[in-house]
């Protein structure tokens, strides 16, 4: 079981700045054991992820970032081990891709009557290969046009969430995406709590199975919330986690900066082969039209 590992990473098929192969890379050349690729609410940056992890000797673990949300609250899941070729996942996180890409021209059209002319061709652009259109490539081509210093600045100044042109992102309800996950073959884990919840409500879904796991150390993080969210998952026997939430942007936390034992990634696994030996994991039965429906209530 030695060998360090970095559960939360981020590639160009999201919001990254390194393409699948040159994060597997990194990871090689900093001595990681094994890293997760889990991009936002994408698999499109695995396959290529995979096979340069079989090049550079390093064990990836395919996985995603899924939003979604409860009572108002961004909360973010992560999914291990999840059948990233399943035709009807794909399918549903196509359709989240177009509902981002909508999103997109909304804030573009806001940004407008702000004076701020970008157009989604340039944002497009941008994003490259990501299959993920975000608020961080508008940012971008808001600092491209030379309207701000630097993309925080874009982010105070137009698209935060407190901002003139921020536009609500799609996400499915908390319980309802920990469903998805599983319906996936993935093991479902809340990432970042202590950024985005409380842990009254992390201990409602332990408690509820909803999570099989606590991301308990994040760059940001505080140590209390290590030692509160430790303990949470020692009570319910939840599997600890961590990552460094890499993006690859300067200033930003650095890939293995969070980084945890392979026990870890070991009792994820352990626990997979449990779910397919008691069927936990099953068909994907949500349809387009019921995660409207959702997005909607």
């Amino acid at each position: 079981m030695i060998g360090r590992v970095d559960l939360h990473t981020h590639t160009t098929a999201s919001d990254g700045r390194l393409e699948p192969r040159q994060l597997v890379e990194l990871a090689h050349k900093i001595g990681l054991r094994a890293i997760a690729i889990t991009d936002h609410d994408t698999v499109a940056g695995l396959e290529e992820g995979i096979a340069a992890g079989h090049e550079f000797g390093v064990e990836v673990i395919p996985g995603i970032e899924l939003s979604t949300e409860d009572d108002g609250n961004d909360i973010h899941m992560l999914g291990y081990f999840i059948d990233y070729r399943n035709k009807d996942f794909i399918e549903i996180l196509r359709y989240f891709q177009s509902i981002r890409l909508e999103r997109a021209r909304k804030i573009i059209s806001k940004l407008k009557e702000l004076g701020v002319e970008i157009t989604i061709d340039e944002v497009i652009e941008i994003a490259g290969n990501s299959a993920s259109i975000g608020r961080p490539h508008i940012a971008q081509a808001i600092l491209n046009r030379g309207y701000v210093s630097d993309i925080q600045e874009a982010f105070d100044k137009y698209i935060g969430a407190d901002s003139p042109a921020y536009v609500p992102k799609y996400k499915l309800p908390t319980v309802e995406g920990t469903s998805f996950l599983y319906k996936a073959g993935g093991i479902p884990v809340i990432a970042h709590p202590g950024l985005s919840t409380t842990p009254d409500y992390v201990e409602f879904l332990a408690r509820n199975r909803h999570i099989r796991g606590i991301e308990v150390w994040h760059p940001e993080h505080t140590p209390e919330q290590v030692i509160e969210y430790y303990r949470l998952a020692e009570k319910y026997g939840l599997i600890k986690t961590g990552g460094s939430d890499f993006h690859g942007i300067p200033g930003k936390s650095k890939l293995g900066q969070v980084s945890v034992a392979y026990v870890s990634v070991a009792a994820l696994k352990k626990l997979k082969l449990e779910m397919i030996s008691k069927n936990i994991e099953g068909n994907i039965k949500f349809s387009l039209r019921q995660l409207a429906g959702l997005a909607a209530s």
